[in-house]
Parts: C-alpha cells; structure tokens; sequence
C-alpha cells in the first residue's frame, strides 16, 4: 500500500531516484518539479525531507525548507504527498504552466502569491549578440577563483538581493554545494571588480541539454549606475555563445519590472512561468 514518511537525510540510491523521478517529471511536465536549491539539499539535514513509496518503489518527494515547500510526485501520489507534507501557512512551488500540482493546489485551496517568469532568448546568426559594453577603464572582469572569492562573493550577493526570498539568504554552505553540481564552471562566472572590490557577477550555467542560463546577475548596491548590469549581461552571453548553447534562458520575479525591461532590451521574451503558492 503507498506510503508517505518523513525521514533523514535520504541515502544515495534514494537521492538518485528523487533525481530519476524528477527528470521523469520534466520530460512529461515540461519544466524540473525541483529548483537547484532543492536539489542540492537532498543530502542536508538542515531541511525536512518526506518520501512516499509503493511496494518499495519511490512514487514521491516532498523537501519543506522551513515554511516552503518542494514536491516530485507521480500523478497518483500528488494527495498523499500533500496530504502528509503540507499545513496551514505552507508555501509551495509550481515549476511551469504544465505542473501537475496546478489544479491539486487549487482544489486545497492554495493561492498564487508570487510568479517568478522564464524568459529565453536564441543565440544564432538570425539573434546576433551586441558587442560587449564598454565600462569603466579601472573596472575588471575576471572569472571566479574557487577558494579565493567565496566570502566577498557571499557579502555582494547578499547586498544585491537583500529583498529576494532566497537568493539573499544563500550561505557558504549553499554556494558551495552548487560549486559541487557537474555542471559547475568557474570560467563562467564572472566577476567585475575595481582594485580588491567586487562590484558585480554574473554567473552563468549550461544545463544536461546544452541551453545556457543567465543563473544569477547582480550589482552591489553602491556600484548602480555604471552600466555593470548590462555591461555583465552581455559578456555572460556571448561565454554560453562560445560554449555552443543554442538558447539562453533565466528566471526573474514579475514585480522586478527593471531587471525585465533590461532583458527584454537583450532579446529576451517569456516562456513559461513557476508559481509559488500559500495555504490559508
């Protein structure tokens, strides 16, 4: 009979097939159940992970990070996940307009309280790429030094993003756990500094099906102003360009109409849009 039960930290034959199932998930729903902050948290104890099985068989996961909530479930465990893993004031994640946990969440009685979009943009002979935006002659990008820029990297991020839900909070424990990820490269992750300063980065991914992503951009607050949003954006793309990445996409909040105006300049438009949610 299926089951769900909270657990420890999942061992690995069960993190791979919380990752099998998720990749399952995304070729049938068409967007991953699972953010990268989920998935690098299948073997930490500092969240709560539940498991649902049947006859042995992983059928569903669900990882509460203190009021939030994550979930990869087969169709037929979406009620017993949630119904096990969720309580009032519960915040959830739907990755796409596809999800198969849109109308579950709607039928409990969810609400849409936030909307984080996807936007992709082409990189081809038809979608060329400006040349890199001049900045500042005393102002340097390099590529990110792994044991050298951690911490200052950490202090900028958090300046940057001090109102985001999650990127802002993100900890050395975090960071390095993405830096851990296969898909994890330091040449592409820029950082623009001047003398020891760090100003801005722009840090960018290419995923298992060769498409980039513009995975962070942000500018310390002090250094607004000097083109380095744009100046960053540009130079991030035209690595994943070299890099051989047939599409580029990110994901920015729907209320930050700045950060979108900007990307819509570069070529970007919407392609699908993750929801969080709120039980009452």
């Amino acid at each position: 009979m299926p089951q769900a039960v909270a657990t420890g930290v999942p061992d690995e034959p069960t993190r791979a097939a919380i990752r099998r199932l998720a990749d399952d998930i995304e070729q049938s729903d068409g967007a991953p159940p699972l953010s990268d902050q989920a998935l690098s948290h299948l073997g930490s104890a500092d969240v709560a992970h539940l498991v649902a099985s049947d006859d042995g068989r992983l059928i569903g996961y669900a990882q509460r990070d203190g009021a939030t909530l994550e979930l990869a479930t087969e169709p037929t465990a979406v009620d017993l996940v949630l119904d096990a893993a969720t309580s009032t004031g519960t915040l959830a994640w739907t990755h796409g307009r596809r999800s198969r946990l849109v109308s579950a969440f709607e039928a409990r009685g969810y609400v849409e309280i936030r909307q984080l979009h996807q936007l992709r943009r082409p990189l081809d002979a038809t979608h060329p790429l400006p040349a890199d935006p001049p900045l500042a002659d005393d102002i340097v990008v390099r590529a990110f030094e792994p044991g050298r820029d951690e911490q200052e990297w950490l202090a900028v991020n958090a300046a940057a993003f001090a109102h985001h839900p999650e990127q802002g909070d993100m900890t050395l424990t975090d960071l390095r756990a993405r830096m851990a990820e296969s898909w994890f490269d330091a040449d592409g992750f820029l950082l623009a500094e001047r003398g020891d300063e760090l100003l801005g980065f722009h840090w960018t991914k290419v995923h298992a099906d060769g498409n980039g992503e513009v995975y962070v951009l942000g500018v310390a607050p002090g250094a607004q102003g000097l083109g380095l949003g744009n100046g960053l954006l540009v130079r991030g793309l035209h690595h994943l360009e070299r890099r051989g990445c047939p599409t580029v996409l990110l994901y920015v909040d729907g209320d930050n109409t700045g950060a979108i105006r900007l990307y819509e300049k570069a070529g970007f438009a919407s392609y699908d849009t993750d929801v969080q949610w709120q039980l009452s």
